[in-house]
Formats: structure tokens, C-alpha cells, sequence
């Protein structure tokens, strides 16, 4: 046992007998007038010197002994306070040997670590320390051997598996090489501490990660404190800000028009509720504006402390704003000042959002107050009803046409898109272009064209006149013959019927086909608006032939014809197409003049090419002069010494009319092959002329 500190205070020490006190004094005292007395006895003073001395050495004695047992008592009971204290402390008492290892421990270990101490005594202290901590543990150690006592809080292994916090404070005694260490049980402080610098961190990474400004002020104005993004978006430090007192530095110059907004609100702490937007000057010196809220900033205890201001760089948005404003004041001017009539309307109910001049203009004009400014289509003439539109549905193509107003009488090009407004909502955006004139002058065009075509049947026919003299001269002659020769055996009086039957027979035959002759020349020449219907390509082609194969047979030329027996039929102008067919063989005939009889050639064929319907006519003439080939169908342009010029101009005219193409290619074999589609009109329901 460790002997008890004589240093100990006085209430540790139990007080002395106070008759134990009084009879040491009395022995004392009484050995003193002893010794003091006068000698009487003679021989006998050594013998009494003696008595004294040994009277004092059991005096002595006696109190030695009782001093001994009263400190015996003492040590016993701070021995047992000890032990009490050793075994019901909540803390881990224990102490370790010069290399850590563990020589005695309290029982608070089990009820902190679940160990028996009985366990763990000869263990080292690192064994049971987190492989993470074991470096502190390291340190501490090497601390105690240089005789310094070492605190260190590391994670040590529970019985569970589990590890607690534990905060050691060991002391070395190195005269007896040992340490005696105490360790307290701090993982709730630790747990707190770590949800406390979690939180912490937590709020500020939200505070570096928000883009808006935040700044705090006492009720003094004094700045107490600013997050990252105020720093940056004023451009100063957080120390050059922090302890600042009203004018702050970011404030723009006293001469800008709006410092003087910055005073009040800094100041009072008022602000709308929508903030106010402001300027500031970085430390650049570069301006940007902001918009600033301001709010009380209040503690714990609900009393005012200061005031929390909140600043966000609006310097893009208000840039986008005014970039905006200026094109919305351009594209207000656009529209303004466009002729076509632009308008806005609700897709449900159709009420108009937005209408530029000219749609007023055309509303004034209609002499109408409702949404008829320009025509409108018929809902059936949607692809799909405006009305129920939903928002991924738009953007889309809704009318592209060309409509007629029911009240002027004037022709639009109606575009209509639906599209989502700037309130969200579906609408038709439209836009209008009157194209009366355009309308006017095109059907004057047709007129033109159409007497021009007519013009040049005529030219036709003038040409061939004599050709189809003598073509009809020669059924009207066999009529006649057949005529005479029946009246002759009728006067004879010698005649059977059936020869009589025959010659009738033959000369109607002949009179029907100068019938047809007629029928069809008439029918190429006489003025008529242009009719279409469904029509076969190859009758097309065999009444062209019927009439400009007697030309062509003038000129030595025979037709080919070689076209597929399933042609689909095509919508178009019977007489219109026959006179594109007759020109082109007229056209092939000439172009071969100089060709042996034998050589002269005229073919014609037909293909289908997807929807359309390929017509194509070739010769093997000269051919056509690469230089002239773009100008082969303009107006007045003629290759031939007596040509006008207009017979291939009028040809391309009738084939866009139809929606088809004419060109012209060269023949390989030598010559030209002149080519035109027509679209196929299967789907629509009419007559085919037989």
C-alpha cells in the first residue's frame, strides 16, 4: 500500500485525544521538576538522572505507540475511501506500465466499454484503440516516457464490437514506472460535436453555394456579416467589409442618380416587397445592378439585432429585359409596318390577343366589329381542331390556303400556326396577305393564255388546211363514187342488193370518219373554258394523232406509239394536252426534213414515275443546240424562219397549268426527246372520257 501523505489536509487526519495530550504534558512537566529539583539524596543523583531518563524514554514510547496506531487508522480508512472511490467511479480508472500495457483497472470498464477488467489487464492500451486513432495513442505514449503527462481522445473497442470515445489523461511516475491513467466517456460529446460541425458545414455549404448576396448589420448599420456571394458580387474581401459602418464602399458615387436610393433602406430597413433594384460599384469600379430585400434580423430570445440584406446580380436580366424591350420594339415596328394582315387569337374562343395596322386597317375597311377582319377557314378545314389543342401539340402547321372575303371580295393568302402564347395559353398566330391583284392579274394571264392558245390552233390548222383538204377530199370522194355508182346501177335497173348494201356501207364509213375529222377539228379550234376530268392518256394520244399524223404524214414522218395498257387515268384538259401533243409532233416532223424518208421517226411513250405520269416524244432529227436550250421556251423565241416563237412557250404554260413539268432532253441516237408529267388523279370521283 502507498504510505499516507503527511502533507494531507487536516480533514483527511483524524484529531488527537485530548487526555492523551494532558498526561504526555503532565509527564513531561513532571520529568522537568524532577530534574530540577535541589539535590538532597547525595550518592543518590545518578541513580534519580537515571529514573528521569527512563521515565522520558517510556514516556517516549507510549507515545510513539499511540501515535503509530492513530496513523494506522488513518492510513486503513483512506485505503478504503480509496478502494470506494477506485470501485464506484464512473470514469475508468487504471494504470499502465512504462510500455502501455494495461496493469490494473476499475470497474467502470465494463460498464463504459462492456470489458472485464480482469480481460483486458496485460492488453496493451493501442490493442483496443481504432486502427485510425492508434497514431495519437502513439504520441501519447512516447509523451509519457519523456516524463510528460499526455491527454489524448481517441475510439476505443467495446465487447460488442462497437467503439465509444474516450478522453484519457495519463500521468507517469517514473521513478516507479508506471502511468496512471483516467479516461471518461465522451462519445455523446462527441456525437453532438459532430451533428454541431455537420450542421455547420451543412449551412455553409448553402451558404457558399447560393448565388444571391447576404450581408448582416447590427442596429448600428455596422457590417457583423457577409457570405461568399456578396464578397463576390461586390468585389471586396470579407475582411475588408467585416466591422464597416455606413457610406460602404460597394455604394455607387454620390453623383450617380441612383446612390441616393441606397441611403434609406440601408438605413431604416425598409424595403417593398418586391425589393428595389439598385446599382453598385465592384471594386473594379465596374457597375451592376441589383435587387435588394431587407428583413429584421432577430435572435433567439425574439429581440431585434439587426438587419439581414439580400442582394442578387440582376445585371444579365436587366441586359436581357432591355434586349428584349428593344426586340419587342423592332419586331412591334416589323409587323407594324408590314402590308401582309398579322393577328393573334385564342385558340378556344378565338379572341383576338394581338393585331398589327394593317389587320385594323382590313377590320375597318370589312366595316365588321367582329373577328372577321380577314376570312377565316371553316373548322373542317383544319387538319386538326385549334379548339382542342394541347400544349404538346404545339408548335404546328394549321392552314396554308387562300381564301375569299365573303363582305369585299378580296382574295388572302391565309398561314395560320398554332403555337403557345406568352401567357401559356394555345393560339393561332396568322398572317394574311391580300392577293387581289395577284388574283387579277393571274386570271387575265389565263385569259391571255387561253386566246393565245386559241390563236395558235388556229395558226394550227391554218398551217394544215391544205393537208386536211386533201385528207377529207378523199372520204368525201369516195362518198361521192359510192353515191354515183349505186345511183347508176339504180338507173340500170340491173343490181343486186347486196352490192348496193356494200357500196352504202363503205361510203357512211367514209362519212363518218370526215365526220370525226370535222368533229375533232372543230373541237381543237373553238373557244371554251378549260374543262378537266379524268381522262385516259392513251385516248389523248390517239386523238392528237388523228389529226397531226396527217401533217406528219406530209412531212414522210410516221408515229410509233408504245405506252403500258395500265396507264392510271389523269385529271386534265383533253383539247388543252392534245394541242401540247400535236405541236411536239409537228415540232419532231419538221426537225427531220433533212432525214432520209426511212429515218423519219417519231416516237412516243409513257411511264409512270411515283404519283406522276411521264409522256415522252421523241425524234431523231438534227437536235437542239446546247446554247439555246434555256431559251427554247420563252416567249418569241423561234428556231424556224416563219415561227412566232410562242408554240413551245404556249406548251409549258398548259403543263404548269395541270401542275406538271415540260423539259427537254437530247436523244442519245440523235434528236431531242421533249418530256411532260401530269400528277395521277386516281382518288377523285368523276367521268373518264372514253
Amino acid at each position: 500500500m502507498k504510505p499516507i501523505d503527511e502533507n494531507a489536509p487536516a480533514h483527511r487526519r483524524r484529531p488527537q485525544s485530548p487526555v492523551q495530550t494532558i498526561l504526555f504534558l503532565a509527564a513531561i512537566l513532571g520529568l522537568a521538576w524532577f530534574a530540577a529539583m535541589p539535590a538532597t539524596l547525595g550518592a543518590a543523583d545518578p541513580w534519580r538522572f537515571m529514573l528521569v531518563v527512563v521515565i522520558s524514554v517510556v514516556a517516549v514510547a507510549t507515545w510513539g505507540v499511540f501515535t503509530t496506531k492513530e496513523r494506522n487508522q488513518l492510513v486503513g480508512q483512506a485505503e478504503e475511501e480509496r478502494d470506494l472511490f477506485f470501485s464506484l467511479s464512473l470514469d475508468i480508472f487504471g494504470m499502465l506500465d512504462a510500455t502501455g500495457h494495461f496493469q490494473r483497472l476499475n470497474p467502470a470498464l465494463v460498464n463504459t466499454l462492456g470489458l472485464k477488467p480482469e480481460n483486458i489487464e496485460g492488453m496493451a492500451l493501442i490493442d483496443i484503440v481504432h486502427a485510425d486513432d492508434r497514431n495519437i495513442v502513439r504520441q501519447g505514449l512516447n509523451s509519457l516516457a519523456g516524463g510528460q503527462a499526455a491527454q489524448f481522445e481517441v475510439r476505443c473497442r467495446c465487447g460488442d464490437g462497437s467503439y465509444r470515445w474516450l478522453s484519457w489523461n495519463a500521468t507517469p511516475l517514473p521513478k516507479e514506472s508506471r502511468v496512471y491513467v483516467v479516461a471518461h466517456d465522451v462519445t455523446d460529446r462527441k456525437i453532438s460535436e459532430d451533428a454541431l460541425r455537420s450542421e455547420s458545414a451543412f449551412r455553409k455549404a448553402m451558404e457558399d453555394s447560393v448565388l444571391t448576396g447576404l450581408r448582416a448589420v447590427d442596429m448600428k448599420g455596422r457590417i457583423i456579416y457577409v457570405n461568399r456571394a456578396f464578397c463576390e458580387l461586390v468585389g471586396y474581401d470579407m475582411g475588408d467589409l467585416i466591422g464597416r459602418e455606413p457610406p460602404f464602399p460597394y455604394w455607387a458615387d454620390a453623383n450617380d442618380e441612383k446612390a441616393p436610393q441606397w441611403i434609406e433602406p440601408e438605413r431604416s430597413g425598409q424595403t417593398p416587397a418586391e425589393g428595389i433594384e439598385l446599382r453598385i460599384r465592384r471594386h473594379d469600379g465596374k457597375l451592376r445592378y441589383v435587387r435588394m430585400h431587407v428583413s429584421p434580423l432577430v435572435n433567439a430570445d425574439g429581440i431585434q439585432t439587426g438587419w439581414m440584406t439580400a442582394m442578387a446580380d440582376i445585371t444579365e436580366q436587366h441586359r436581357t429585359s432591355n434586349d428584349l424591350q428593344a426586340a419587342n420594339e423592332r419586331i412591334t415596328a416589323v409587323l407594324e409596318g408590314l402590308d401582309a394582315a398579322v393577328y393573334v387569337a385564342d385558340a378556344a374562343t378565338s379572341t383576338l390577343l394581338y393585331s398589327n395596322r394593317a389587320y385594323e386597317a382590313q377590320m375597318r375597311l370589312a366595316g365588321d366589329t367582329g373577328h372577321l377582319g380577314v376570312p377565316q377557314p371553316e373548322w373542317g378545314d383544319y387538319p386538326v381542331d385549334p379548339r382542342r389543342l394541347l400544349a404538346h401539340d404545339v408548335p404546328r402547321e394549321l392552314f396554308d390556303g387562300e381564301l375569299q372575303h365573303p363582305q369585299t371580295g378580296q382574295w388572302f393568302h391565309l398561314r395560320e400556326r398554332a403555337l403557345r402564347w406568352v401567357d401559356g395559353r394555345i393560339v393561332r398566330l396568322g398572317v394574311a396577305t391580300d392577293i387581289s391583284t395577284m388574283k387579277r392579274a393571274e386570271e387575265l394571264t389565263r385569259e391571255q393564255e387561253e386566246r393565245l392558245a386559241q390563236t395558235s390552233r388556229l395558226i394550227t390548222m391554218g398551217e394544215m388546211a391544205s393537208t386536211l383538204a386533201h385528207e377529207l377530199n378523199q372520204p368525201l370522194s369516195a362518198i361521192s363514187n359510192y353515191s354515183m355508182g349505186c345511183v347508176n346501177r339504180l338507173k340500170s335497173g340491173n343490181f343486186r342488193p347486196e352490192d348496193l348494201l356494200g357500196a352504202m356501207e363503205k361510203a357512211s364509213a367514209q362519212a363518218v370518219r370526215a365526220g370525226n375529222i370535222v368533229r375533232h377539228i372543230r373541237d381543237f379550234v373553238r373557244k371554251s373554258e378549260p374543262r378537266q376530268c379524268l381522262v385516259r392518256i392513251e385516248q389523248i394520244i390517239e386523238d392528237a394523232i388523228g389529226i397531226a399524223g396527217i401533217e406528219a404524214k406530209r412531212l414522210g414522218a410516221h408515229i410509233i406509239v408504245s405506252i403500258p395498257a395500265d396507264l392510271p387515268p389523269v385529271m386534265a384538259d383533253r383539247i388543252m394536252i392534245e394541242q401540247v401533243l400535236m405541236n411536239l409532233i409537228k415540232n419532231g416532223a419538221e426537225a427531220m426534213h433533212e432525214k432520209p424518208i426511212h429515218e423519219r421517226r417519231i416516237d412516243i411513250t409513257a411511264e409512270i414515275h411515283e404519283d406522276l405520269v411521264q409522256i415522252n416524244v421523241s425524234d431523231f432529227g438534227t437536235g437542239i443546240n446546247p446554247l439555246i436550250v434555256d431559251h427554247l421556251f420563252s416567249p418569241f423565241f423561234t428556231t424556224k424562219k416563219d415561227g412566232m416563237g410562242m408554240g413551245l412557250n404556249i406548251c409549258r404554260s398548259i403543263i404548269e397549268f395541270h401542275k406538271g413539268r415540260l423539259w427537254v432532253d437530247p436523244n442519245p441516237t440523235g434528236g431531242s426527246i421533249f418530256r411532260f408529267t401530269l400528277p395521277q388523279e386516281t382518288s377523285l370521283e368523276s367521268d373518264i372520257t372514253q
